[in-house]
Order: C-alpha cells, then sequence, then structure tokens
C-alpha cells in the first residue's frame, strides 16, 4: 500500500502532512459513524413498529376487559 505522503514530503513539511493524514482519518471516522448510525436508525425502526403492534393488540384486549367488567358490574 502506498501512503499519500512520501517520506521525504513528510521530512520537508510534517505538519502539512500530518494534516492531510488526520483530514483523510476524520473523514474515514465521519463515514463510519454515518453507516452506524444509519444501521441503528434501521433496527430501532423495526423494533418501532413491533411495539406498536404489540400496543395496539394490548389495547384491543384492555377494550374487552372494560367491556366484560361493565357486563359484570351492570348485571349487579
Amino acid at each position: 500500500m502506498k501512503l499519500p505522503v512520501s517520506f521525504n514530503q513528510f521530512k520537508k513539511n510534517p505538519i502539512t502532512a500530518i494534516a492531510f493524514l488526520l483530514v483523510i482519518v476524520v473523514g474515514y471516522l465521519y463515514i463510519d459513524i454515518k453507516s452506524i448510525q444509519s444501521q441503528q436508525l434501521k433496527d430501532h425502526k423495526v423494533r418501532i413498529e413491533k411495539l406498536e403492534s404489540d400496543e395496539k393488540e394490548m389495547d384491543n384486549k384492555l377494550d374487552k376487559m372494560n367491556e366484560k367488567l361493565l357486563e359484570c358490574l351492570s348485571i349487579n
């Protein structure tokens, strides 16, 4: 693998060479974190959809239980 900065260039101007390498590293880290966040967002969307469907199911069960409770209270 050939580095983008040669050793001779590094010797002549080390600050510029280090700054260039740091820009490459920061760019890589930025892209990496964006891909991780994108995957996490997809995972969370799936989880939210499942929780919303579970909530609707539980809400329906609660409504049925409330109806039965009201029936029992009206009988007595």
